[in-house]
C-alpha cells in the first residue's frame, strides 16, 4: 500500500540544503524520513516551517517532490490534510493526526517523551526516533546536512 513511497535517495552534487533556515518570523527544518511500518521501509523528506511558538506547518513528500499529505501543528492540535490516495483512508489519517501531534509536540518542546503507546527521543546525532507500539512504527527523522 505505501511502498510507492520506498524509493532510494538520490544525491545531487550541486545541490545545497540545510536542516534549519530562518527569514524574518519563519524557522523552518528539513528532515529525511524514514518509516517502519510493519516490515515496510519507507524513505522521504519531511519540511516543516515554524511559524510561531505554537504553529507549525510542514509537508510530508518522496524524494522526488510527490506530496504523500500536509499537516498543521496548533496549540496542540495536529490536522492532517491533502492525503495522498493510498493514504487516504480514515483510520490511517486517525494513526497519522495522533503520531504527528505527538512527534511536532516533542520537537517544540525539545525533550524526550514517553507515552502509553508512543516514546520520542532525541539522539546524540541529531536525529529524532519515534515508535509507535500500537502499531509497530518507527519514524526517523534525519536532519538534513548542510551539503549533499
Amino acid at each position: 500500500m505505501l511502498c510507492f513511497w520506498g524509493l532510494s535517495l538520490c544525491h545531487s552534487q550541486n545541490m545545497e540544503m540545510t536542516d534549519t533556515y530562518t527569514n524574518d518570523s519563519t524557522t523552518s527544518r528539513e528532515y529525511h524520513l524514514f518509516m517502519q511500518i510493519k516490515g515496510h521501509d519507507i524513505t522521504g523528506i519531511c519540511v516543516m516551517d515554524f511559524l510561531s511558538e505554537e504553529y507549525i506547518v510542514g509537508t510530508i513528500m518522496n524524494e522526488f517532490g510527490v506530496k504523500a499529505f500536509d499537516f498543521t501543528f496548533n496549540n496542540g492540535k495536529t490536522k492532517v490534510f491533502h492525503v495522498v490516495g493510498p493514504l487516504n483512508k480514515w483510520y490511517i489519517r486517525k494513526i497519522l493526526r495522533k503520531d504527528f501531534s505527538f512527534i511536532l509536540s516533542g520537537i517544540r518542546q525539545g525533550k524526550d517523551l514517553i507515552q502509553k503507546k508512543r516514546t520520542l527521543a532525541f539522539l546524540p546525532n541529531g536525529e529524532i526516533r519515534v515508535n509507535n507500539n500500537m502499531y509497530k512504527i518507527c519514524y526517523t527523522f534525519t536532519p538534513m546536512n548542510s551539503k549533499l
